[in-house]
């Protein structure tokens, strides 16, 4: 059997790359245990940091609480808190949009309205806003609502079909009345749309088409009566003329009768005075001129001269 034998020199140089190693292995240890801890001591260091130093943009504001009490509003800019201490509560107080979209409201004159508003307000109050209100833009939107259908409630369908502008004013004017409360500032305020319900619109469209109809049967009706007052006029006038002509061909023929018989009437006083006093051939000459000049009336009468009237007998024989 063979026999390895080592020198006492050997085992020195053994002894001597073996604390050589060791001592490697010891400083890279402790190389490893130096940079962890300053990595370690750098993540902490950034971590302190990002949460000590903050930075408020210039459409924010910073609520600064401390231990849940409120401190301050932060400015925009650079700020430090103290971490684990303090809380930063970031509020934008830019301008924002809101929308009602097509709320049922109710008319004065009994009729529902699908109605639409837009409206935009920023926050002018940042530690109303978010300190004291509960969810504010969920508040701010069924407040805005509930105006939009005060204001709908006051009008009828015609104002609130037609009279936007006035709406939006009165709408406004209702919403400021709750600006500090909310600490919020409303911008502005417009109505997109009004329209009644389907239902509603077809019974507007057949009141307006029997509208038009009894406008037009009264328009027919004024016409037809325009018509008959103006034959009635002139059927007046006609009748109106032919009555003038009939008067005044009575009052002529009533005239010339009258004349001829007083011009009749003087002549026969004329002879029965030139024959008064003549005796018997007098009074022959007499009769015989009242048979000749009167043999057509049925009756005469000769007035004396002293203004007496004496009937003469029937003159026509009875064939006549």
């Amino acid at each position: 059997m063979t026999q390895t034998m080592i020198s006492p020199e050997g085992n020195r140089s053994v002894r001597q790359s073996s604390q050589t190693a060791v001592g490697v292995i010891d400083r890279l240890f402790r190389l490893a245990t130096i940079v962890l801890a300053a990595v370690v001591v750098l993540v902490v260091l950034v971590v302190v940091g990002r949460s000590a130093v903050y930075k408020i943009h210039a459409y924010e504001r910073g609520l600064h609480l401390r231990g849940g009490r409120f401190v301050s509003v932060d400015e925009p800019g650079w700020h430090i808190q103290i971490p684990l201490v303090d809380t930063v509560i970031i509020v934008k107080v830019n301008e924002r949009l809101g929308y009602v979209e097509e709320v049922p409201a109710m008319t004065s004159d009994d009729v529902t309205m699908d109605v639409s508003l837009q409206y935009t307000y920023r926050v002018s109050d940042p530690r109303r806003f978010a300190l004291e209100v509960d969810d504010p833009e969920r508040i701010i939107f069924e407040f805005v609502q509930g105006k939009l259908r005060d204001v709908v409630n006051t009008k009828d369908m015609t104002e609130v079909m037609h009279s936007r502008a006035e709406m939006n004013t009165e709408v406004m004017a209702a919403l400021r009345e709750k600006e500090a409360q909310y600490g919020v500032e409303f911008m502005t305020v417009q109505i997109q749309g009004a329209s009644p319900p389907e239902e509603v619109v077809t019974a507007i469209k057949d009141r307006m088409v029997a509208v038009q109809r009894q406008e037009q049967a009264q328009a027919e009706a004024a016409q037809r009566r325009t018509l008959a007052d103006a034959d009635f006029y002139a059927a007046q006038k006609h009748a109106e003329g032919s009555a003038y002509e009939i008067t005044a061909l009575a009052e002529a023929d009533a005239q010339r009768i009258t004349l001829t018989s007083a011009a009749e009437r003087d002549a026969m006083q004329a002879i029965l005075a030139a024959l008064q006093g003549k005796g018997k051939l007098g009074e022959q000459y007499i009769q015989l001129l009242i048979a000749q000049q009167l043999k057509d009336n049925s009756k005469w009468i000769i007035s004396g001269g002293s203004g007496d009237t004496v009937p003469v007998v029937e003159l026509r024989t009875s064939g006549e």
